[in-house]
């Protein structure tokens, strides 16, 4: 509800009026002192103020002497309207009929506010000759002595100009009957609107004010001349003019010195912006942004936002801190994958040059050789390295939660649904890149799905007919052979295609020479830093590390140096103390225990050769054993070239068992003696 002050001059009529507008127009009405002097009107104003008035109604000839007050409520004029001059003229008539005076033609109509309907048309229909010049309430007695001089017989006016039309020899007229015939409703009714309208305006500017002041940016208005019109609290912050803010009609160039007259010019005349200026405002380094407001005619002012480092950091933590929560960010570069052996120099060169473009890659390489580190690495040296970078493992998940999580689902898809569905990680990657790892994993339904996503660039969420496009830069990775898949049915062969565009092979550890000490090297450090201890790699423990395979590739050579540096009792590391490192991590329980028996039995029949039990067979089945086992190792190196892995599979032993044995016996890879 509207609260309207009607001030000064109301008659009862229109107080009525006004009365019956309050039962279908939602305001409540508040009528002031009629004929009060200035002090009095004053009072009124700042009463209306004080008590929360929306707004002041008011007669037009008031209006003027209202605003000189400056109230700080919006004030809107009633004004005559052409029905109420025409009434006005129908009681002259008759009452010039009345009092003989038919014969005085020539009227004044004295309003505030130019008539407004045609004087012609009126002068037809009453028979007057009518003039409406100038009016106000300081009118001199010339001004009607010259009226007069011109032939002018009526004055049609209020009480306080009668005596000076008297005395210039012209008749004043005024009936107070006219207002019980002069309709002032509907310009109270539209005075309401205009203070329901001018009251939403006043809210929606607030709201805009809340907003500026709310904003960490200082944001300043200009006008075509560079003047501040507007600002912000941030402004007045940062801008301070000789350190007190004044800022109405203050010249920009004037409050930030850095920014030069002509600059500004340059902006307001030729449309010209600046973005990314660092200036010192005052103290606060920032970065200043002037955006001229281009209109259709040209140019119409500026904007300048100006933003403190401090803020921008503060922001850019922020956003960080964010994405790191949600994991959605690619956290190593190329630079962080070691090797200098020729493979992996050409491998980086080849991944360097694929990250610039947007075709799908697919990785190929042995588990924990470091595919995802290639992937991250590519992203990172992207044009989209500011996106997400989302990795998921397809072969940790099961068929079902795999696709529900690459594709998103909405409400009620399926049982257990958040209620209000959920984004797929394509959607979450959108601009960025999506790493698929273990891509052979994703089962039919799956491939089918990933294809058309690939093709056509549009997700469709579980339990959804709608198509959500996506900007996404694929890179799957695979440790099996796809090709080979495709042709056993096992592997869609379009999808392997779409996926194939540009291949990566990551070499194993095992064909990569002198990395395996590079890498370990910086594994030791590491390790040595988070556990306070200090060890380095002798010759020999380089030259055994080197014939170790590390099937594991760096992920096993990672937890190996993590271990080795926990269990190191000396500064130097020997290749005894990494042998028996490899030997107790390469076997399992099981097999320790049966070496354990199998030393056991060898000791017995030591002990018998030494007259401490029956000689002949036991010394013979002793012998056997030990024959036995060094003949067994070497078929199985000459069935399979020399092929530690595969000699270790078919012994039905382990590779660092097979390792030690041979070593024990002296047979080297060539199956000859070392």
């Amino acid at each position: 509800m509207f609260h309207i002050y009607f001030l000064n001059l109301f008659n009862d009529t229109m107080v009525e009026q006004t009365h019956n507008l309050e039962k279908v127009i939602d305001f409540k009405m508040h009528v002031g002192y009629r004929n009060v002097s200035s002090v009095e009107m004053e009072n009124q104003i700042r009463w209306a103020e004080r008590e929360g008035m929306d707004a002041i109604v008011c007669q037009w000839e008031d209006y003027e002497k209202i605003m000189t007050r400056k109230p700080l409520l919006p004030v809107y004029p009633v004004r005559s309207t052409a029905y109420d001059t025409s009434v006005i003229l129908y009681f002259l008539k008759k009452h010039l009929k009345e009092k003989g005076l038919e014969h005085y033609t020539r009227v004044i109509l004295g309003t505030y506010l130019p008539i407004n309907v045609r004087l012609d048309i009126l002068e037809e229909m009453f028979g007057l000759e009518l003039v409406n010049p100038p009016w106000d309430d300081e009118l001199s007695q010339d001004y009607f002595d010259s009226y007069a001089r011109e032939g002018y017989q009526v004055v049609v006016c209020s009480s306080i100009h009668a005596e000076k039309v008297r005395n210039s020899g012209m008749y004043p007229f005024y009936d107070k009957q006219v207002e019980q015939y002069i309709d002032f409703s509907q310009d109270i009714k539209q005075a309401i609107q205009q203070v329901a309208v001018g009251s939403q305006l006043q809210k929606t500017l607030e709201e805009l004010k809340n907003m500026l002041n709310y904003s960490f940016e200082a944001i300043c208005i200009l006008d075509n001349e560079g003047r501040v019109t507007s600002f912000n609290e941030k402004s007045e912050q940062m801008f301070k003019q000789n350190g007190v803010g004044q800022y109405a009609g203050s010249f920009f160039y004037d409050l930030v010195p850095e920014v030069s007259k002509s600059e500004i010019e340059e902006v307001l005349k030729e449309g010209k912006a600046f973005y990314s200026r660092i200036i010192n405002a005052n103290d606060y380094v920032g970065m200043l942004n002037i955006t001229p407001n281009q209109q259709e005619k040209g140019t119409n002012g500026a904007v300048v936002h100006f933003t403190t480092i401090q803020q921008i950091e503060k922001m850019e933590t922020q956003v960080k801190s964010e994405i790191h929560k949600k994991g959605h960010y690619a956290k190593y570069t190329f630079a962080d994958i070691l090797g200098e052996s020729e493979v992996m120099q050409k491998a980086k060169k080849l991944a360097e040059r694929f990250s610039k473009y947007n075709s799908n890659i697919l990785l190929y390489g042995e588990s924990g050789c470091g595919k995802e580190l290639f992937a991250q690495g590519m992203h990172n040296s992207s044009l989209r390295v500011n996106q997400p970078f989302v990795a998921v493992n397809c072969g940790s998940l099961p068929t079902n939660l795999l696709e529900s999580e690459l594709f998103g689902y909405v409400e009620g898809a399926f049982t257990g649904a958040l209620k209000k569905g959920k984004k797929g990680l394509f959607e979450i990657a959108h601009k960025g890149t999506i790493f698929l790892d273990e891509i052979s994993e994703i089962d039919a339904k799956g491939q089918t799905r990933l294809l058309r996503v690939l093709e056509e660039r549009c997700v469709m969420r579980i339990g959804d007919d709608k198509l959500i496009p996506v900007d996404v830069r694929v890179i799957a990775a695979s440790n099996k052979n796809l090709l080979k898949l495709t042709k056993e049915g096992k592997f869609r062969e379009d999808l392997y295609y779409r996926l194939n565009v540009l291949t990566l092979n990551v070499p194993p550890l095992r064909e990569r020479g002198e990395d395996v000490i590079l890498i370990a090297n910086a594994y030791i450090k590491k390790y040595g830093e988070a556990y306070n201890k200090h060890i380095v790699l002798s010759g020999e423990a380089c030259h055994e590390m080197l014939r170790h395979p590390w099937e594991g590739n760096v992920r096993q050579l990672r937890n190996f140096c993590e271990r080795l540096v926990i269990v190191a009792d000396r500064t130097e590391v020997s290749g005894e103390d990494i042998a028996e490192q490899l030997d107790v991590m390469g076997m399992t329980f099981f097999e320790r225990s049966c070496d354990r028996k199998s030393e056991d039995e060898s000791h017995a029949t030591n002990h018998a050769v030494d007259g401490h039990g029956p000689a002949g067979d036991t010394v013979k089945n002793g012998g056997s054993i030990r024959e036995a086992e060094r003949a067994s190792i070497r078929d199985a190196l000459e069935k399979e070239k020399g092929n530690r892995q595969k000699a270790a599979k078919l012994l039905g032993i382990s590779k660092t068992t097979l390792w030690r044995k041979m070593k024990e016996y002296g047979i080297g890879d060539g199956c000859g003696e070392e």
